[in-house]
């Protein structure tokens, strides 16, 4: 498997990689998903957050540099279903990544 290249923005800064973060936590989430369906109980969310933490190592790859905290990512409380967990991880990881690249403007 090859690692994509980052792509720099007009400031320097990657370009967060959204199509590939997305493509591998699908993936990653619907191995979840596949596994527990047939396990557990209706009153419970199809991927629990303590599952769902590990698929945050699938994509560390993409970002050297960055360290991504599972907890501030991974909705507490876990998600009905795949694409619903797909959208909130990488929405909150690409609110920290731009955040961490922020340029810091001095006063």
């Amino acid at each position: 498997m090859t690692t994509p290249t980052l792509t720099l923005s007009a400031t320097g800064v990657p370009a967060f990689p959204a199509a590939e973060v997305k493509h591998r936590l699908g993936i990653e989430l619907q191995k979840i998903a596949d596994d527990v369906a047939a396990l557990r109980p209706p009153w419970e969310p199809l991927l629990d957050s303590q599952r769902v933490v590990g698929t945050v190592l699938a994509i560390e790859d993409l970002f050297p540099s960055f360290r991504i905290p599972p907890d501030k990512v991974v909705r507490k409380g876990g998600y009905t279903n795949v694409d619903e967990a797909r959208d909130d991880i990488s929405g909150r990881i690409e609110r920290l990544w731009t955040k961490h690249n922020q340029v810091q403007v001095r006063k």
